[in-house]
């Protein structure tokens, strides 16, 4: 013992393993593996087509050698004889592989990414189709100016040779938002100085922070500045980014718009029914259909839109009034004729309206009232000077606040 090397254990698996000795001329060279706890033994002689090993747990030609058993520890030394030579090698020990299932790895989810796809979890936004905040390469350090009030415009006027002023209309201007971000993945980096540069249109900023605008809300703006901080930092991949939106409508409307359909509630009176015919057409719907709650969730009052369909027939001279705490506002076409198929858009915020994409501004009555939904709710009446049964128009909106 002493003079051969210590055998080479390798590519250990459940069953078999590869051992390698030093070969010596002339010599035959047999490896002995003993199982540690049980003490048994088996042999396996050298491989003929690979010289100075052999595979151990492979039924080798020296008897039976059954496979090895897994997770086990084996004592394994190899024998040459020869020409003046009888000696054994010192043992070495090594432990089988495992033949069970590898442990499942828990689900730790998406890699954080600026391209994970925003789905309203708390504490994240979104501009620009990139993700920021949780599960995001981009984070959020601050967000400033979405609870800021916006600067006021006032129409207050000076009084002549007297102290005060005359008290006028206050009305908001726009929105700034300050976004302070750290950006961490420098294969991002360009994405989200692409999305952020200046100049382009107004698109949502839509965001999840909790007590804010009903937790989930958005604003639509533009980017007016953007600056990167090149420092230290920067270099250790901590790049900073600060970009300042600019929402020209203050509001914080919610994420998620809402949608109510109205009906005719009655004919108008004054409605013609002359020249009468047989037989007489008493219609099949009910008398009176009570128009749907409009329930605006937040603190400000919020613009409508109104789109008018007819599914048959041709509607002339529609209106619509907005019922309120006993409050009524209303708002009427006239010369205004809507066949089958047409539609016909009135969005109440920008002043617009539109039959088949076409302006129908002119047609708006002078005594009619743009009108908005105020917090909490509200009813929305729609009438008609003609138009068949069963008449509906859609009123989609989003709660707001400032």
């Amino acid at each position: 013992m002493g003079a051969l090397s210590p055998p080479f254990i390798s590519d250990i698996t459940a069953h078999t393993a590869r051992v390698f000795f030093t070969k010596t001329a002339g010599a035959w060279t047999d490896v002995e593996t003993t199982n540690t706890k049980t003490g048994k033994a088996h042999y396996d002689a050298e491989d003929p087509a690979w010289r100075g090993t052999a595979l151990v747990g492979d039924e080798g030609p020296l008897g039976d050698d059954p496979p090895l058993e897994p997770d086990t520890e084996y004592r394994v030394r190899y024998h040459c004889t020869g020409p003046g030579l009888d000696a054994w090698s010192e043992p070495v020990t090594f432990r089988t592989l495992s033949d069970l299932p590898p442990p499942q790895l828990p689900d730790i989810g998406p890699q954080p990414s600026a391209h994970n796809p925003y789905t309203g979890q708390p504490w994240t936004a979104a501009w620009g189709g990139l993700l920021l905040g949780e599960d995001s390469s981009v984070v959020l350090e601050e967000v400033a100016g979405l609870l800021d009030a916006p600067d006021v415009r006032t129409s207050d006027a000076e009084l002549l040779q007297r102290d005060g002023l005359t008290p006028g209309i206050d009305y908001m201007g726009a929105r700034t938002v300050t976004l302070t971000m750290l950006a961490l993945d420098d294969h991002e980096l360009p994405d989200l100085l692409a999305a952020f540069a200046p100049g382009g249109d107004e698109q949502p900023f839509t965001f999840a922070f909790p007590g804010v605008a009903g937790g989930r809300a958005m604003i639509r703006a533009r980017v007016r500045k953007r600056a990167v901080t090149v420092d230290r930092d920067f270099h250790a991949g901590r790049r900073r980014v600060t970009v300042e939106l600019l929402a020209t409508d203050p509001r914080l409307y919610s994420a998620d718009e809402a949608t109510a359909t109205v009906a005719v509630a009655a004919p108008r009176e004054g409605r013609p029914i002359f020249p009468l015919s047989f037989p007489f057409d008493m219609g099949n719907g009910p008398a009176v259909r009570a128009a749907p709650d409009i329930d605006n969730a937040g603190s400000v009052a919020t613009w409508p839109v109104v789109r008018l369909t007819p599914r048959s027939g041709e509607v002339r001279d529609p209106s619509l009034t907005l019922v309120h705490n006993g409050e009524r506002k209303r708002f009427a076409l006239r010369g205004l004729r809507v066949g089958r198929g047409d539609a016909l858009v009135v969005d109440m915020g920008r002043r617009r309206i539109t039959l088949n994409g076409a302006s129908r501004f002119g047609q708006v009555d002078p005594g009619s009232t743009w009108f908005s939904i105020p917090p909490g709710a509200s009813t929305v009446q729609l009438d008609v000077l003609e138009g068949p049964d069963g008449v509906t128009a859609d009123v989609s909106w989003r709660s707001a606040w400032m």
